[in-house]
């Protein structure tokens, strides 16, 4: 993935991927939002809105569960430099007897990462439930007084004015 920030400080630059896929992955889930804010319509889904809610679903469960945690460890691994070589707590760092053991940051880059699965997971969950809980577009309180009186000849319904 090329950068989009080429000429963008040095602090920057390390971590510039990990944030361009955090915030693809938010504007997504802004997208996703706003989206629900919208009832959903009494008319089943078409083919082709079908097939745009699952490349949607697809891009942004890529990005989640693809693309933010292994940027997240491509950058602790390459440069912060949290390998298995580094400790947060060695063994008998404190200069006591007690039975201590080593704690690498390898193994706080991992539960990071752990974390980042489990909170997306979280997400997912809640997102799914608050997407089928949503009301339908008669229930919200659209188009009032209106009723269906037939069809058409092209399977559409005919509405009048009650």
């Amino acid at each position: 993935m090329p950068n989009l920030l080429p000429n963008s400080p040095p602090w920057l630059h390390p971590a510039e991927r990990l944030m361009e896929a955090t915030a693809l992955t938010l504007i997504g889930l802004v997208v996703v939002f706003l989206m629900m804010r919208r009832p959903r319509s009494e008319q089943p889904a078409t083919w082709a809105m079908a097939m745009a809610g699952a490349v949607g679903a697809f891009a942004i469960f890529l990005l989640c569960y693809g693309v933010v945690p292994s940027e997240w460890l491509n950058f602790a691994n390459s440069y912060l430099k949290w390998s298995s070589d580094k400790f947060i707590v060695k063994h008998n760092q404190f200069g006591t007897n007690l039975p201590t053991f080593d704690i690498p940051y390898s193994a706080l880059k991992d539960a990071i990462a752990a974390g980042i699965y489990i909170v997306f997971f979280g997400l997912n969950i809640a997102l799914w439930i608050m997407w089928q809980k949503r009301p339908t577009a008669t229930a919200a309180g659209a188009e009032p007084g209106t009723k269906v009186i037939g069809t058409s000849r092209f399977g559409r319904p005919l509405k009048a004015k009650a």
